[in-house]
């Protein structure tokens, strides 16, 4: 057992209303602290709690922002072999926006898009897991701002300014809880889920943003299954830039974000569906126009082909035979050597 040791205060001339805290030490030299006399006397923190009050009050590893140009962007990852083509590849999959959309498992806090989506719940106060790290990183000021929005609907989102991280604005989205009641009043989780999407593309583009990052969403408490979720988010992002090619061009940056190593393999799994290389994506189009073409086409072309065809003599059904002159000549050879002596005698 460790030993305290009790330090009268500081004398009273100097310091009204104190009291004494007293810290268990290994080297038995106390921390004197004064505080006013309306709260506890004594008070003595043992190793594991001050050890704990370091971890409450120091901030966390600073890592350095990502910039835009070091997210890969689909294309980078089928070039680099990290996503592969698809055997079931949907029938309106497109390699369009290969260019546009990137994959990347990291802390979203790091990314330096324009602006990040935040996984909140209702009442935009900060939570567990994506959400309050984004609290954390962003300071208190976020959570200054947020308390203005007075909360938030599920399948709807709000936007604040992103104060110390590396982006410009955050998106807080509300996503549904899977397979909750109010979701399926509200038309079911899919619907709120989708809406999440395409109500912060629409925030971030009003806003000016060219580039937008999403954390997955609904897919942490919320018990949203990761495939589900992605294949929503993938439906989603794709509608809302075929909608508006306008807005799609500016738009030159979605990112789908993934902390968790279940998320990543979801996106990996359903993306080259979506969106597959554009190698694929043309030799899909050969197999449709070929399967296409009608019988009629077909036999057509087919007879086209067939026309192009020198045809070709009968089978000789007896040996070849000549008339021939009674000088034992073939009569034709007989009138072409006449011919020829013609010819010279003219001469």
């Amino acid at each position: 057992m460790q030993r305290i040791k009790l330090v009268k205060p500081f004398p009273s001339w100097f310091v009204k209303r104190t009291a004494v805290t007293l810290h268990s030490t290994s080297s038995q030299q106390p921390l004197l602290k004064t505080r006013p006399s309306d709260q506890p006397a004594f008070k003595i923190h043992t190793a594991p709690q001050r050890a704990q009050a370091r971890c409450i009050h120091n901030t966390s590893r600073v890592m350095a922002p990502i910039p835009i140009s070091d997210i890969p962007t689909l294309a980078d990852l089928y070039f680099s072999q990290t996503l592969h083509p698809s055997h079931d590849t949907l029938p309106n999959a497109t390699s369009k926006y290969n260019a546009q959309i990137s994959l990347i498992r990291t802390d979203i806090t790091t990314l330096a898009t324009d602006a990040i989506v935040n996984a909140a719940n209702d009442s935009l106060l900060g939570g567990g897991g994506v959400d309050g790290a984004i609290h954390r990183a962003a300071g208190p000021n976020l959570l200054r701002d947020c308390r203005r929005l007075n909360g938030c609907d599920t399948g709807f989102a709000k936007i604040t300014d992103a104060h110390r991280l590396p982006c410009k604005k955050v998106i807080h989205a509300v996503g549904p809880i899977y397979d909750s009641a109010s979701a399926r009043r509200a038309g079911g989780h899919e619907k709120l889920l989708a809406s999440c999407y395409t109500r912060s593309l629409d925030l971030a583009d009003g806003s000016g943003c060219r580039s937008i990052a999403f954390s997955a969403l609904s897919t942490g408490v919320y018990g949203y299954p990761s495939g589900e979720a992605a294949e929503t988010a993938m439906k989603a992002v794709k509608g809302w830039l075929e909608e508006d090619e306008g807005r799609a061009g500016r738009m030159e940056r979605v990112v789908f974000c993934s902390f968790l190593e279940k998320d990543e393999r979801a996106y990996e799994r359903l993306i080259p569906r979506f969106f597959p290389p554009a190698s694929a994506e043309k030799a899909g189009e050969d197999v449709k126009a070929t399967e296409g073409a009608s019988s009629d086409e077909q036999s057509s072309a087919a007879e086209k082909e067939d026309g192009d065809v020198p045809v070709l003599p009968d089978v000789p059904t007896k040996e070849p035979t000549e008339d021939l002159q009674p000088d034992g000549q073939p009569e034709a050879k007989k009138a072409k050597r006449e011919e020829g002596t013609e010819t010279k005698e003219s001469l």
